[in-house]
């Protein structure tokens, strides 16, 4: 077939509307990942030349057949009357695969007990952490968060993580123990990380916008629309669960040493979600700062697309 300007026209509109593709420099576009290895950011589109390259692994198509691969189609003809239909709607999720372990019951460690109980000694000092962590202790309570008064775990403020009401992990963090910073189950006992979790995960479904922290106390300072990853590096069963959800947008407010893990999430969701990554003074993280505060830099923070946060990685 011959290989005529209104062809190419028609293969760039594809590129731009469909949403896999931006112009990077003049005569190429770049593909946001690279449907044969994967990588991102790798594979240049140039429709002047009607050539194709991916730096990564050196995959060199026509432009013709990358559109075939990416859309499945297996004849020519497939390919002409979805370009002459001209309905590029945006590229459906396709969801990365994880490998899952068996996910076990999970229990309330030993001497758990719920913030608002008991009046020893252990009980006020834990109350007394609580709301210097900005919670007053019906709001603690009502979410489900304790300590422990027995057990390996005591001295530990817990704070469980449920989906639809089942408990599928807890965070334990050390208040009137010598013992490790952070106690949290481990895939014996849950048969799932903390990689195959998010906590708050309900919000997913319940709002139309979250805020994205790393840790569970973070997220509680941002309220009923607050989840948490538990870390900076976003696992991929973590981006998959908040791909597939009806929240539309997330604001991402990872504390300020991971920026650049910050941008990288936000690259991976600005093609479902839209997306904000806020900058938060060095040194303060959501729960320092406390909501009030904390809203102040979202406001003064507007939604990215991809190019703008290419450039905000490029800064770094």
């Amino acid at each position: 077939m011959r290989i005529t300007n209104q062809f190419k026209s028609k293969l760039y509109t594809y590129f731009i509307k469909r949403g896999v593709a931006y112009e990077y420099r003049k005569g190429w576009l770049r593909l946001y990942r690279c449907p044969y290895c994967g990588r991102e950011e790798k594979l240049g589109v140039n429709l002047t030349m009607y050539r194709t390259n991916c730096f990564r692994c050196n995959a060199h198509v026509s432009p013709a057949q990358l559109v075939m691969d990416i859309e499945g189609f297996d004849t020519w003809a497939q390919l002409t009357t979805f370009l002459n239909n001209g309905d590029f709607t945006e590229l459906t999720f396709k969801e990365e695969k994880v490998e899952l372990l068996e996910k076990k019951p999970v229990y309330l460690p030993e001497g758990f007990r719920n913030i608002a109980v008991g009046k020893s000694q252990l009980a006020k000092s834990m109350r007394g952490y609580v709301r210097k962590r900005g919670f007053d202790i019906e709001y603690a309570s009502r979410v489900g968060i304790g300590y422990c008064t027995d057990g390996p775990l005591y001295g530990y403020l817990v704070i469980p993580f449920y989906y639809n009401g089942e408990l599928r992990y807890y965070n334990a963090r050390a208040v009137m123990t010598n013992g490790p910073r952070y106690n949290n189950p481990n895939k014996d006992i849950t048969g799932l990380g903390k990689e195959f979790t998010i906590f708050n995960y309900d919000a997913l479904s319940m709002y139309k916008k979250v805020f994205l922290c790393e840790g569970a106390i973070n997220a509680l300072t941002m309220g009923e629309q607050g989840i948490a990853t538990m870390g900076k590096a976003v696992s991929a069963y973590q981006i998959n669960e908040i791909i597939k959800s009806p929240v539309e947008r997330i604001i991402i407010l990872l504390d300020p040493d991971a920026k650049k893990y910050a941008i990288e999430l936000a690259m991976k969701l600005v093609h479902y979600k839209s997306v904000k990554v806020v900058y938060l003074p060095e040194g303060k993280d959501v729960n320092d700062l406390g909501k009030k505060e904390t809203l102040k830099y979202i406001y003064n923070t507007k939604y990215q697309t991809y190019q703008e946060l290419q450039k905000l990685k490029n800064e770094l």
